[in-house]
């Protein structure tokens, strides 16, 4: 769904048409779930809400949150840093109004117990400057 919007988005692609477009690319399970969604729908169907029907549908959107509420610096800090960064995608996907501050202090409070400490004193106002 984030590729999709992607290239819509670099494609300047009408945003009534992204449904449709998107809808093209479904196979099997999906392309057959797609048809009963649709059925009895007169209008253009708003992208925000196709979106969360078929991730709802076929995605493990609470996976994503318990992951990431869980997400614990294992190995190195640039490890962390990556693995966070994907699940903050995935995160800000499901709720795009969740502040950087959320972001921050779980980046921190996912350090290991001799990190930690070090960058709460610094108090970072980004998530970059935290990474950093």
């Amino acid at each position: 769904m984030r590729r999709c919007k992607k290239f819509f988005k670099l494609n300047t692609t009408p945003f009534q048409r992204w449904v449709e477009l998107a809808s093209l690319y479904l196979e099997g399970k999906a392309e057959i779930w797609f048809e009963g969604y649709m059925c009895g729908v007169e209008s253009v169907v708003d992208w925000e809400e196709f979106s969360g029907a078929i991730c709802n549908r076929f995605g493990n959107r609470t996976d994503i949150v318990e992951e990431f509420n869980k997400l614990m610096q294992e190995g190195a800090v640039d490890e962390y840093v990556e693995r966070f960064e994907e699940l903050k995608s995935l995160m800000h996907s499901l709720n795009s109004l969740l502040p950087e501050s959320y972001y921050i202090s779980s980046f921190i409070s996912g350090l290991k117990e001799d990190i930690k400490p070090m960058l709460k004193i610094l108090k970072p106002v980004t998530l970059m400057i935290a990474f950093d």
